[in-house]
């Protein structure tokens, strides 16, 4: 701040308070339509919610329901727990006095809704979720319960997510029934189970299941609400007319990740005329099979689905001293110089230094301190992070960065923008008269310039974690805060010691070779490295997020022309102002809505090879299924963004060795993709005292305990698929 304001005075305007204006500035006013309608600054506005109890007081040892009310402004609509083709389903998060517990969502029977071709399961006006609350033998002195929904409300024209909070206070003492009408009114609307009709379910195939229903009367309205298994998504239900025994057909298309005989369900709504919907739910693993399906799906033992905190011990990281803690950092932090996380921005790092090379020492040092300011600021920013979400009751996902679309897309943004300057593109024009550009940033242009270079190559490295720092980082999340503090303390002295050695004696830059025009060329290539970053990180995001990369690829474009705009008029408030206006109006016209668009499960690529390892998606069930059959079961936990997770596939696990050493040993490969937010992805790494990736686990037969590997070579993971005895099982069928 005390750059900014001496900046300011002296007439500079530094090239990272246009960024800001790029970024923060368009955040902050995106709720603004600059199509003739303004939308709500605020967006809870939307969506008015309260908590319903079914008592007047809360007695020990006796459950008791709340209905959790969304009141929805007219012509908004919010979405079932399973949307359909677009949308996202309200989520609650509950805070409530210790020994209480909170029971699943009861969702009513929604609506189903056509909207530009994209079908949604949808609630209009209100809608009451009921939840169930245990309640513990003994009561507190005070109890309060919190819930914080999150929601998506739509209209015709757009969709707005947001988050709403709700808190209720009820005495103890006798209990006595309270808002009969209302929670009678929404549980008649509940699916209820033991459907007065009989439903048989036809054999399923990779791309539909089917079931028929016969019991109905002819002249009633029948509808099918599906609802997803693992990670197989359903499509829009057709349901035939009825046949002349008076039964109904029901054919589901699956959207993808599709496999024969998954254990489907839904909710079968019947009207008949003159009465009101009644739901009743369904499920393929209740329902008799009918003769074809039974040919079709022999009996198979069903293994119980096993959660992570089951499969694992105590993370290792609990039974270290802090002082190997503290030393893991420091080398987990020394170690990211050198991650391949890095390694596109080593090019800017080594230019900054070589145009201080004809610098006094003094002032070459100075600067060298204000490039580790920003690592530490960067770190201990994150260190505040942790300890306020942990403080808030949240987890940390390491790789936050690369999964929020806001932030990916801003680092895309800078990138891009850094390497138009650095190709000349556009130049920032001091009072002096003088001319600099976007490269010495990191360079000559002050200490701000080398304290922010500091926070973006920082940045920009973390989006893998290197082996020696995984668990500093899962033992940082369960400390105090002084602990906490002191964690990212000495990772930020790792990664900041080979620079502050560098500028301490700069005399060492002797044997760099002397200024000239060859560094007008490298400043060049250097711009050329930035772009190519900046299309790696946007070949990252179109497979994350192919919903918003189009968006975000116009977006770009429209950037760039700010940017030229910024170079090309001679006259500086013009040039700014004109470049703002694009940069923002772009944002708002390109980029804003796409954002906004839930992305969809990111699958995994099937190869045809016979050869190859065949990955399937992780799910707790396949897991469980191949550890009860006695099967060898790899998880690699991975993702898009994480450069170490490509280099170990690309050099350990797709090998001829490694490939052949999964066929004899008949393993079961499960990949966990971690590209976008998952959270029982994250569970799992933190339930194996991880907050990152890559991370790979083999389970073993016999073993009670699966091993764990941070990093692997080829001869780490042959030696231990060695130790496999057999195959001697019987495969279970997975799902």
């Amino acid at each position: 701040m005390l750059y900014l304001v001496s900046s300011m005075k002296s007439g500079r305007w530094p090239l990272f308070l246009l960024i800001a204006f790029l970024t923060l500035g368009a955040v902050s006013l995106a709720q603004f339509d600059f199509g003739g309608n303004s939308s709500p600054t605020d967006p809870s506005s939307l969506v008015a919610a309260s908590l319903i109890p079914d008592t007047t007081a809360i007695s020990p040892g006796k459950e008791f329901t709340v209905g959790v009310m969304l009141k929805l402004k007219p012509g908004y609509r919010t979405y079932w727990q399973f949307p359909g083709e677009a949308g996202t389903a309200p989520k609650i998060r509950w805070e409530l006095p210790e020994g209480f517990s909170a029971g699943p969502i009861s969702w009513p029977i929604p609506e189903q809704e056509d909207d530009a071709g994209l079908v949604g399961y949808v609630y209009h006006g209100e809608v009451l979720l009921p939840v169930r609350i245990t309640v513990p033998a003994q009561l507190p002195e005070k109890v309060v319960l919190k819930a914080e929904i999150k929601w998506q409300a739509c209209n015709d024209q757009t969709c707005i997510p947001g988050n709403s909070s709700a808190q209720l206070e009820l005495p103890g003492g006798d209990a006595q029934p309270a808002n009969a009408d209302v929670l009678s009114a929404w549980n008649a609307k509940l699916p209820k189970s033991g459907a007065p009709f009989k439903v048989a379910w036809d054999v399923q195939s990779a791309d539909h299941f089917a079931l028929k229903v016969s019991g109905i009367p002819a002249d009633a309205k029948v509808e099918f609400f599906p609802l997803p298994v693992e990670n197989a998504k359903p499509g829009v239900a057709k349901i035939d007319a009825p046949a002349t025994d008076g039964s109904r057909l029901i054919t589901v298309p699956i959207a993808n990740d599709g496999a024969p005989n998954l254990p489907w369900s839904g909710v079968i709504v019947t009207q008949a005329s003159g009465k009101a919907r009644e739901g009743w739910q369904v499920s393929a693993r209740d329902a008799a099979p009918s003769p074809a399906a039974a040919v079709q799906a022999p009996s198979v033992t069903k293994a119980p689905v096993v959660t992570a905190p089951a499969l694992v011990k105590a993370p290792a990281g609990q039974d270290k001293s802090l002082f190997v803690i503290l030393a893991t950092a420091f080398l987990g932090g020394l170690i990211l110089n050198i991650m391949p996380c890095v390694l596109p921005v080593i090019a800017l790092k080594i230019f900054g230094f070589v145009k201080q090379a004809g610098e006094e020492p003094k002032r070459v040092f100075q600067l060298g301190l204000a490039f580790v300011a920003g690592v530490f600021v960067f770190f201990l920013g994150i260190a505040t992070l942790v300890v306020a979400l942990h403080s808030a009751g949240s987890g940390f996902n390491w790789g936050l960065q690369f999964q929020n679309p806001y932030l990916f897309s801003a680092l895309i943004a800078v990138v891009f923008v850094f390497g138009l300057s650095l190709l000349g593109v556009f130049e920032i024009t001091l009072s002096s008269g003088a001319t600099t550009t976007l490269s010495t940033l990191s360079g000559r242009e002050g200490y701000g310039g080398a304290f922010v270079h500091g926070l973006f190559t920082t940045f920009l490295g973390t989006s893998c974690t290197a082996p020696f720092l995984a668990t500093s980082l899962f033992y940082a999340t369960t400390q105090k805060p002084i602990v906490v503090y002191a964690i990212f303390t000495f990772i930020a002295m790792g990664m900041s010691l080979p620079y502050f050695l560098l500028t301490a004696r700069p005399a060492w830059m002797r044997f760099l070779p002397k200024p000239g025009m060859w560094m007008e060329r490298a400043k060049q290539i250097t711009g050329f490295i930035m772009l190519a970053v900046a299309v790696w990180l946007l070949g990252i995001f179109a497979v994350s997020r192919p919903e918003s990369s189009a968006g975000l690829i116009h977006y770009l474009l429209a950037l760039g022309v700010a940017c030229w705009v910024l170079g090309a008029i001679r006259n500086r408030t013009v040039a700014l102002a004109m470049a703002l206006i694009i940069a923002i109006s772009g944002y708002f016209l390109l980029l804003q809505a796409p954002l906004r668009v839930e992305p969809r499960s990111h699958a995994v690529a099937e190869s045809s090879n016979p050869n190859d390892i065949a990955w399937q998606p992780f799910s707790e069930e396949k897991v469980a299924n191949g550890i009860q059959s006695g099967q060898p079961v790899f998880i690699d936990f991975t993702a898009e963004w994480c450069i170490n997770c490509k280099v170990f596939e690309k050099t350990v696990l797709d090998t001829p060795a490694v490939r052949s050493a999964f066929r004899d040993k008949k393993v079961l490969a499960l990949r966990a993709d971690w590209t976008n937010q998952d959270e029982k992805i994250a569970q799992w790494l933190k339930s194996f005292g991880r907050i990152g990736v890559p991370l790979y686990v083999l389970y073993r037969p016999g073993e009670s305990q699966p091993v764990v590997f941070d990093a692997i070579t080829q001869s780490v993971v042959l030696g231990e698929l060695a130790k496999i005895k057999g195959p001697t099982y019987s495969v279970a069928t997975s799902h």
